[in-house]
This record gives structure tokens, C-alpha cells and sequence, in this order.
């Protein structure tokens, strides 16, 4: 019994376990992203999307992960970047550890971290909406209006019938760049 225990441990850590954006269930729901007109369709897309983002599938980072969440909701912020720091360090192929790092950094005030943590995540999940979006708020924060209406051009691209993202472009454009 305990040598079956002990090769069910080895193959728990032998295998590559996928997480979050190399689950093959998201390439449907970016599809209905893609090519939906329905607000309701694409925010249950949107939602299903998050919540394979927040999977983490490794009894390795699990309880640090959930710690850093709950430490991001109850406002510790520099608690919760040290948890998602360790996550990054056990497993730093995890995108939305990443991106909630980022997110941290942008509530504390700290673009240039802020934009590192959203570089990685990008590179892990080019497709990450949320991030890209962190990014459009920071461009808007720092002034550089043009460069937050690429980051919603870009999101377009994932989601091009998607109101808030237009409405959120076309808000700009029309007061910040007199010149598209």
C-alpha cells in the first residue's frame, strides 16, 4: 500500500499538469468571442474564460494562489504580492499569477512593475483581455491616450463586437486624438 502511494505522489509531479491558458477549453470560448453579436453569449464566454484562467490544476501553488486572492480582496496588498511572487517562482509558466500581480502593482500606484508583470502574462496568454486592459488604464493614467487606443484595438481583435471595449476606444478617440 505505501509503494502505491508513493507511485501515485511520483506521477502527480512527473507529469506537466496544464494550467490556465494552455487549456484547450478556451479556444471555443475565444471563438464565440471572436464571431458573437450577443452581449449576454459573450459575457458567459468571458466569465468561462476567467474561471479556466483561475484554475490552477497544481497542488503546488493552489494554497498560495488562493491566499494571494483573498489578501488582494481583504485590501493586503503587499501580502498578496509576496504570495503570487511565490506562485511566479514555483510556476512561472501560470499567466494569471502573473496578471493578478499586476493588477496589485497597479493598485499600489507601480506602472512600471504593473507593465512588466502584464508583458509576462502576454507572452504566456497573448490573448488576455484583462491584462491588455490594466494596460489600457495605465496608458490612460499616464497620458499616452494614443497608446491605450492600440491596447483597445488590439482587444477588438478578440472581441470585435464587444460594447464596452468599443464604447471605451470610441470614448477616446473622440477626446483624446483629434488626429485618427
Amino acid at each position: 500500500m505505501l509503494y502505491l502511494k508513493f507511485i501515485l505522489i511520483f506521477l502527480m509531479f512527473s507529469f506537466e499538469i496544464h494550467a490556465d491558458q494552455t487549456d484547450k477549453r478556451l479556444d471555443q470560448h475565444f471563438h464565440t468571442l471572436k464571431i458573437s453579436h450577443d452581449e449576454m453569449e459573450m459575457n458567459t464566454s468571458i466569465l468561462a474564460i476567467w474561471n479556466i484562467w483561475l484554475e490552477t490544476n497544481d497542488v503546488r501553488i493552489e494554497k498560495d494562489f488562493k491566499k494571494g486572492l483573498q489578501l488582494m480582496q481583504e485590501g493586503k496588498l503587499q501580502a498578496s504580492i509576496i504570495m503570487f511572487t511565490k506562485v511566479i517562482e514555483k510556476k512561472p509558466l501560470f499567466a494569471e499569477a502573473w496578471n493578478k500581480r499586476a493588477t496589485v502593482y497597479y493598485l499600489l500606484g507601480n506602472f512600471d512593475s504593473s507593465v512588466m508583470d502584464i508583458k509576462e502574462t502576454l507572452i504566456l496568454e497573448p490573448r488576455h483581455f484583462g491584462a491588455l486592459d490594466g494596460l489600457g488604464l495605465i496608458f490612460i493614467h499616464l497620458k499616452e491616450y494614443e497608446k491605450a487606443i492600440d491596447i483597445y484595438d488590439k482587444m477588438l481583435k478578440i472581441f470585435p463586437h464587444n460594447f464596452s471595449t468599443l464604447r471605451k476606444r470610441d470614448r477616446l478617440i473622440k477626446l483624446f486624438s483629434p488626429t485618427i
